[in-house]
């Protein structure tokens, strides 16, 4: 096909002319233009089927339900730590004691209780501050292993829950950093 401006032969389905650009007669839409109304040998124009509409609606609200169950479930209760409580046991009476029994303690010694609410909020309260340490107690003894003993926040923090450890029976706090040396301790 000649180009119509120049007369060089043009070979069919080329939309401008290779030596003066000029448009070529009959190639149809501009290039930047798509003709979506045809559609390849694999397109196939159909509605969805309802089955098909059903089934995503119904994951839809599996996935919306699941999403406010999480939501429900993982509320502020899940980052409480309740406190123990304390059920006094009635003591056996004398005939039933033996003489291998050992005595109570005397009163003006304090019983240790269960320190862990209070090495809880200790740990969550350094971890928020991105001072991480991890509490473990030894009957009236607490050591707190970290690499952060040496900073002056992780001080107050323990000095802090000081008061609490002793009302928990806690004579002694100790922070050590991970490689075994001690770095301070506190005597309550």
């Amino acid at each position: 096909m000649p180009c119509p401006s120049c007369g060089v032969a043009v070979t069919a389905g080329y939309p401008r002319c290779p030596r003066c650009h000029a448009p070529m007669p009959g190639v149809g839409a501009a290039r930047g233009r798509r003709d979506t109304n045809q559609g390849g040998g694999t397109t196939v124009k159909e509605r969805p089927s309802r089955w098909s509409a059903a089934a995503l609606a119904v994951a839809l609200v599996a996935v919306v339900a699941g999403v406010v169950a999480l939501v429900l479930t993982r509320g502020a209760a899940h980052h409480t730590v309740a406190e123990p409580t304390v059920t006094p046991v009635a003591p056996p009476p004398l005939s039933a004691r033996t003489l291998d029994e050992p005595e109570a303690p005397s009163p003006d010694v304090a019983p240790v209780r269960d320190p862990w609410p209070v090495l809880d909020r200790l740990e969550r309260a350094a971890a928020s501050e991105r001072l991480y340490l991890k509490a473990t107690a030894r009957g009236a003894s607490v050591e707190l292993r970290s690499s952060f003993c040496g900073e002056a926040r992780v001080e107050a923090l323990v000095d802090a829950a000081l008061p609490a450890l002793r009302e928990q029976g806690i004579a002694r706090v100790t922070c050590v950093e991970l490689h075994g040396a001690a770095v301070f301790a506190r005597t309550l």
